[in-house]
């Protein structure tokens, strides 16, 4: 009988290099695949965090300054409401009235204007109008009347003819209107004012009005309120009344919102502003958070954007632990993107078997790709990146800031027992930049400061660049507005500065100018004149014209900033205040370069020569028939190699001649890989017309050269850009 076998057992599978390395790879792509999941996981939780933390606090800031105004405006319309009351209980003479409205002025502050208007003959009978009122300045009080300006009854005395039917104050009030009106240009004052208005009614006749009490603020007063908040760098606030109209405009200057004061905005607009909605910030084409809160029962309501900010711990108010994204941390998720998804990439490759020609094409086609890709990504991401803001700097972007800033080095002065400081608001406009080097600009435009008229101590006027090699100036006016004295100049300076031109061209540059007053041994300090812009809000580039050309560069922001500065030295006057802490005005202008002139003049030929390399690389081979068409040898790879050598080598030159610096600059490094590649080709077409070439070169007749060319040379770029971005 025929014995039967047993089946045999299927042979196990031997252990060779192959499947080592294919084992060893994938346990670390598994490995690498769940630290880098776990670290996008939690950036992506940390990216939530913080935007709801903006989101909130950007609705936080709206509600603040609604607020604010809103408790201003009340405390304003308490004055008014004291007067009406007052002036119910007694009789009505021009004595008496006059008394009690001087009174009751006396009593509160921050209005421009308090009084009351009466009908006809109310106020005796001499009188057919009795409008007093008091106008407050500063700290002066005047006594006026209305009515010797315009009749207030009959609708004349308005600037204009839809001033005088949309807001003739006096008889909408005596209609039933109690509140704020619509603003509008009042002869008496020669300004646009927004009016408080109530009706005055007497004890014997309380049914029939007799007279308005109003109080009077200016456009100026809603700028002041809202600019004593900081929103940001490039936030802004809009002020809009009941009736469409803006009256506050942070991206515009007073003269801009009274020319649209007729122009109601749409209600489509205001719709944009709904609560915690993301929008784009008209200024900055970002994205920003658009919020609209009402400022008590006005009528009025405070709009503001808000940039939705990730990057500034500062933005989040009473949480020193929020945790922000660095644009180091995007660049690191990239490469650590990269690098995962060649792994997976190569270990799917080998688990397959993938060796044939066509298959080691794609290899390398898709492994180029991924690494070109990684590049552009982290180019990306440093060009958009904000410019990292020094730590000894605070960037005066609104009236909030600066003022905060005064009242913290006064305390600091007193505490430190120095001369109270004295501030001197001063103001840059620069008409013109031109880099003369690596180093050297030269700066023209006017420069202009406020002195008080009558001060306790002489004080020198003038300002000092300290940076400056050489610097004219002529005077170029001289006037007095109110207590003032404002003093303007016209200069011309070359300043020497330190610029860090390491990652060109997508470098960008902060070229500032450093302001000393003449006197700077006294505790003397320079602020932003606030007032002479129309805004402060770096974005808008305040103190910049507005046709500024500037060659190859594009001008990203301007703003003014305070740097706490020390100095080793008294300048030989024992009396000076500022030895150990002294703070600083600057005045600061971001600059990027614009990467279409080094695109084209520098990255484009690379590109084209290290093509023109890869085709010589294609053309190197043993075979008849492939040197019977291409005519390959290796004098000709030489003689080839050697112009493409000295073609790169006149473009490095002349970039070293258009940088000088002394240091090697991001591009500089795609001319040394480049230097590199021409070399090892070169050797490769010696190496492999020799006797017994290397296995390697002999493989299906130099297939591994032309194969690794470009994932090596692109491999060495993206190491490159990973370690200096």
């Amino acid at each position: 009988m025929k014995e039967v076998n047993s089946p045999e057992s299927p042979e196990r599978e031997k252990w060779t290099p192959a499947s080592w390395v294919k084992s060893i790879l994938g346990i670390f792509t598994v490995i690498f695949l769940c630290i880098f999941i776990s670290s996008t996981y939690s950036m992506v939780q940390k990216y939530r965090a913080t935007l709801q933390l903006s989101q909130q606090q950007a609705a936080l800031t709206t509600q603040k300054i609604a607020n604010s105004i809103n408790d201003k405006l009340t405390t304003l319309t308490f004055a008014a409401d004291e007067l009406a009351a007052s002036l119910h209980k007694i009789s009505l003479n021009k004595e008496s009235i006059e008394a009690t409205l001087k009174k009751s002025a006396l009593n509160h502050v921050d209005f421009y204007a308090l009084g009351v208007a009466f009908d006809f003959y109310q106020a005796g009978p001499q009188f057919r109008l009795f409008a007093p009122f008091i106008r407050q300045d500063d700290s002066k009080y005047r006594m006026d009347r209305v009515d010797l300006y315009y009749d207030y009854i009959g609708n004349t005395g308005y600037h204009s003819e839809n001033n005088r039917k949309n807001n003739n104050w006096y008889l909408q009030a005596s209609a039933g209107k109690r509140g704020w009106l619509a603003p509008f240009f009042d002869a008496a004052y020669q300004q646009y004012t927004l009016k408080y208005v109530l009706p005055l009614h007497t004890e014997t006749e309380t049914d029939k009005v007799a007279g308005i009490v109003f109080l009077d603020i200016g456009l100026e007063w809603v700028r002041q309120q809202v600019e004593n908040h900081d929103v940001g760098d490039n936030g802004y606030v809009i002020v809009v009344n009941e009736f469409d109209q803006i009256l506050y405009h942070g991206l515009k200057g007073s003269r801009k919102v009274i020319s649209d004061l007729n122009q109601a905005i749409s209600p489509a607009y205001v719709a944009e502003f709904a609560a915690g909605k993301s929008g784009i910030n008209e200024l900055t084409g970002r994205s920003a958070w658009f919020n609209k809160y009402p400022i008590g029962k006005t009528g009025w309501h405070a709009l503001s954007v808000i940039n939705v900010e990730i990057g500034k711990k500062h933005l989040f108010e009473n949480d020193d632990d929020v945790q922000v994204i660095y644009k180091s941390d995007l660049t690191t998720w990239i490469i650590n993107a990269v690098a995962l998804s060649l792994m997976i990439y190569t270990w799917i490759a080998i688990a397959k078997h993938q060796q044939s020609v066509a298959q080691l094409l794609r290899h390398a086609f898709i492994t180029s790709s991924l690494l070109l890709l990684g590049i552009v990504a982290i180019w990306i991401n440093e060009y958009y990146a904000p410019y990292p803001v020094q730590n000894n700097s605070l960037i005066l972007s609104n009236r909030a800031i600066v003022e905060q800033f005064q009242n913290d080095y006064s305390v600091t002065s007193l505490n430190e027992s120095k001369k109270p400081p004295f501030f001197i608001p001063t103001g840059l406009f620069i008409q013109s930049i031109e880099f003369l080097n690596a180093t050297n600009i030269t700066i023209s435009g006017y420069i202009w400061q406020r002195y008080p008229k009558h001060y306790e101590e002489i004080i020198e006027h003038g300002i000092i660049f300290p940076e400056a090699t050489q610097t004219a100036f002529t005077e170029a006016y001289e006037r007095e507005e109110g207590g003032e004295i404002v003093k303007g100049w016209y200069f011309e300076t070359t300043l020497r500065e330190t610029f860090d031109y390491s990652v060109y061209p997508f470098d960008r540059q902060l070229l500032w100018i450093r302001l000393w007053h003449k006197d700077f041994t006294k505790n003397i300090t320079l602020i932003p004149d606030f007032r002479s812009f129309d805004s402060l809000n770096p974005s808008t580039l305040p103190g910049i014209e507005r046709d500024f050309v500037l060659s190859e560069w594009n001008l990203s922001r301007a703003f003014f900033d305070i740097r706490v500065n020390k100095y080793n030295s008294n300048f030989g006057d024992i009396h000076f205040t500022s030895h150990d802490k002294s703070p600083e005005l600057y005045f600061n202008i971001e600059l990027s370069r614009s990467i279409l002139n080094p695109f084209i003049g520098h990255l484009f030929p690379l590109a084209v020569v290290l093509l023109m390399l890869y085709a010589l690389v294609l053309t190197i081979s043993r075979q008849e028939s492939s040197l019977a068409i291409t005519g390959f040898n290796v004098s000709t790879v030489i003689a080839a190699c050697s112009a493409l050598f000295f073609i790169l080598l006149i473009m490095h030159v002349q970039l070293r001649d258009e940088l000088a610096v002394n240091a090697i600059v991001y591009m500089e490094y795609f001319y040394l890989v480049s230097y590199i590649t021409i070399l090892m080709v070169t050797v490769n077409a010696v190496l492999l017309l020799q006797d017994t070439p290397m296995k390697m070169l002999a493989f299906k007749d130099n297939l591994i050269p032309k194969l690794i060319y470009w994932p090596i040379l692109l491999v060495w770029i993206f190491i490159i850009t990973a370690i200096l971005f």
